[in-house]
C-alpha cells in the first residue's frame, strides 16, 4: 500500500545461517517502534489505525527475516487476518500471535525465551499477551448514546479492553477513571504509553498520579507516539 514506510533493516544475506526463531511486528507511532526494536524485533512494519499494512508489506517483512520460524505480532485487531493470510501463503514457517495492541505485543516479546522451541514460546507468549488488560483513551468521532453514557462528538472517551466505559473532559481524568475499573490487588505493573497529541509533561504527571493511587504497582511512562489515542494503558 502506498504511504506505508518500512524501517531500514539490514536484509539477511545468504551467507548468514538461519536462526531458529525470528520476529516481525507492526508498530503505530515512532516511540512504540523504538520500544519494539529495543526488544530485538527483526523487522518493524510501520502501520496505523487508518493506514494498515497490506499483505504484500507483511510478506516483504517476513521474507527479509532469515529464521526457521517467524512470529508475526500484528499489534492491531484489524491486521490479524492479513497476517494469517501471509502465514498461510508463505514458504517460511510463520506463526501469528494474535496481539490486538502494542501492549500485548510487548508483553509477548518479553516472555520470549530463546532456549525454548517455537511451540513452547508460542504458548508462553500468547499467555503473557492475554494476561495484559488494556485501557485506551481517545475521542468520540460522533454523538453516541452508549449504555449509560451520553457521548458528544469530540469528547474524551476511555475504552476498557475495547469497550467504552468512560466519558470525561480530559484525557488524564479518563485514564484515572479507567485505572479504577481495571487495576486489581494482584497487579504489579502499570504502563502508560502516551500518544503523538499528548504532552510529555502531562503524561509524566499522569504517571505520578497513578503511582500515588497504586503504591504497590510499578508505574512506567513511555512515549508511544501513536496517533488518535492519547494514552494506551496496560495493566498486569
Amino acid at each position: 500500500v502506498e504511504g506505508i514506510e518500512h524501517d531500514a533493516q539490514v536484509p539477511a544475506t545468504s551467507a548468514q545461517p538461519a536462526k531458529p526463531l525470528g520476529f516481525v511486528a507492526i508498530a503505530t507511532g515512532s516511540g512504540n517502534e523504538a520500544i519494539l526494536k529495543s526488544l530485538n524485533i527483526d523487522y518493524v512494519v510501520r502501520g496505523g489505525q487508518t493506514m494498515n499494512p497490506s499483505i504484500e508489506d507483511l510478506q516483504k517483512a517476513v521474507d527479509s527475516v532469515k529464521a526457521k520460524t517467524i512470529f508475526i505480532l500484528p499489534n492491531n485487531g484489524n491486521i490479524i487476518l492479513a497476517a494469517e493470510q501471509v502465514a498461510h501463503m508463505s514458504q517460511s514457517r510463520v506463526i501469528v500471535l494474535p496481539t490486538k495492541n502494542v501492549a500485548m505485543g510487548i508483553a509477548a516479546v518479553v516472555a520470549f525465551q530463546p532456549d525454548f522451541d517455537a511451540k513452547e514460546n508460542e504458548q508462553r507468549m500468547n499467555e503473557a499477551a492475554e494476561r495484559v488488560r488494556t485501557g485506551t483513551i481517545t475521542y468520540a468521532v460522533r454523538d453516541t448514546l452508549m449504555e449509560n453514557l451520553d457521548i458528544k462528538e469530540g469528547s474524551i472517551i476511555g475504552l476498557n479492553n475495547g469497550r467504552v466505559t468512560v466519558n470525561c473532559e480530559s484525557a488524564g481524568e479518563a485514564a484515572v477513571a479507567l485505572m479504577k475499573e481495571i487495576v486489581t490487588d494482584d497487579d504489579g505493573l502499570i504502563t502508560v504509553y502516551y500518544g503523538a497529541d499528548t504532552k510529555p509533561e502531562e503524561a509524566e504527571a499522569l504517571g505520578e498520579e497513578i503511582a500515588e493511587l497504586y503504591p504497590n504497582c510499578d508505574v512506567e511512562v513511555h512515549r508511544g507516539g501513536q496517533p488518535l489515542y492519547y494514552y494506551l494503558l496496560s495493566v498486569e
